[in-house]
């Protein structure tokens, strides 16, 4: 019984240890794979075989030499062109537009997508959700509610990727004492990692814990044969 225990032991250490791994190295994985087919299918389908990474390493060359050519006199008569021929077209110009503004505001701007973390009365007004802050100053729709309001998104658990946009009244919202990555912590977790209760997050896993919590799952183990007696059940 006691080798059992220890084989049971050192598998959740193991487990532990290699599952945050294994998922990191399958994001990055899967992230590198989704990149390098863009250009590297079609150098596959011309060359006759297939290189891993080639396409990757050409598509990061190719958006630096774009980004280049913008920076250029030329290369910016070019994209006021290329907006003014996609804007107008009636097939491609709400995407192009709407998606433009979209990865603008994201990745080309110092402004925040997330502005803070707050509670939201979600899906009524009995209960709480909690909520990012998208836009904190949406004035025609201010003007629509009649009182100022936010624009939030709610994401869900466990994927906080997906989600509501919800425009609530500020009145009606609760500011959060936690940071937007501890909000989303606690979104991703279904709300058992909570500020405070992870140290040592920031250094990965916290070794001395999970030793610790081994060894007393196994003293618990050897000592509940001995707590129920005959007559405990």
């Amino acid at each position: 019984m006691a080798k059992r225990r220890s084989l049971r032991r050192y598998f959740i250490a193991g487990l532990v240890v290699l599952a945050p791994v294994a998922l990191t190295a399958f994001a990055l994985v899967w992230v590198f794979n989704a990149l390098d087919s863009i250009l590297g299918t079609p150098l596959r389908l011309a060359v006759g075989r297939d290189i891993p990474g080639l396409g990757f390493a050409l598509l990061l060359l190719f958006i630096l030499v774009v980004g280049w050519i913008v920076h250029q006199a030329a290369g910016r008569q070019l994209l006021f062109w290329w907006n003014q021929a996609l804007s107008k077209s009636r097939v491609t110009g709400l995407i192009y537009r709407t998606v433009s503004q979209i990865i603008q505001s994201v990745f080309g701007g110092q402004q925040k997508m997330f502005h803070e973390a707050i509670l939201v009365p979600y899906p009524t007004d009995d209960t709480w959700a909690v909520a990012f802050v998208t836009n904190e100053h949406p004035g025609s729709i201010s003007e629509a509610v009649g009182e100022p309001c936010v624009n939030v998104f709610v994401p869900t658990t466990p994927n906080p990727t997906s989600g509501f946009l919800l425009i609530v009244p500020v009145s009606k919202t609760r500011p959060l004492n936690m940071s937007i990555e501890d909000a989303t912590k606690l979104v991703i977790s279904a709300g058992t990692v909570m500020p405070g209760t992870d140290r040592g997050a920031s250094r990965g896993i916290d070794v001395e814990k999970l030793l610790r919590t081994t060894h007393d799952n196994e003293i618990d183990g050897l000592n509940g044969p001995e707590t129920r007696g005959p007559g405990n059940g």
